[in-house]
């Protein structure tokens, strides 16, 4: 059975858009989740460029996850997603994965980069309707290769004409 902390995302969990505030506690959780994490200013940069798809997983006040998504023309790029040690496996990924969904602004396809030997967050990103596309050798300063992800995102507009 669940623990009482471990149902509190599902029913308390708020998603918001990233405010400079929160760059210290995102910054811990990149260094908490991460072998390799952003630097601050990336994280600094990657919140100013993209307002809209930088969001940030709250209990309370507290920082417990956040996901961004760099976007272009041609695709989007998610760049990271993460949650508290204490709160993975709670929902909390996925209610930030549906969140940025909601933000995208074209069709198009979402693609992301994930260590070959990270098996939890490759498990998460199938069952999200990611698929493998390709290994890219050598990807990760300590000389891991990466998996490169896909999955094609539909814009809701369209969606939803097309069942009219």
């Amino acid at each position: 059975m669940a623990t009482n902390s471990m149902m509190k995302p599902a029913s308390e969990l708020i998603i918001i858009p990233f405010r400079q505030e929160d760059l210290a506690s995102v910054f811990e959780l990149e260094q908490l989740s991460f072998t390799d994490p952003y630097p601050w200013w990336l994280l600094a940069e990657l919140a100013r460029k993209n307002p809209a798809t930088f969001l940030v997983a709250k209990l309370k006040d507290r920082v417990v996850g956040y996901a961004i998504i760099d976007g272009s023309e041609d695709y989007y790029h998610l760049v990271s997603i993460a949650v508290h040690p204490e709160f993975r496996r709670t929902g909390v990924a996925t209610g930030l994965l549906q969140a940025l969904e909601e933000h995208l602004t074209h069709s198009g396809l979402v693609r992301l980069e994930v260590r070959e030997s990270n098996h939890a967050a490759i498990q998460f990103y199938v069952k999200h309707g990611f698929e493998k596309k390709d290994i890219v050798p050598g990807y990760y300063a300590d000389g891991e290769n990466a998996i490169t992800m896909e999955r094609q995102e539909r814009n809701r507009e369209v969606s939803r004409l097309s069942c009219l």
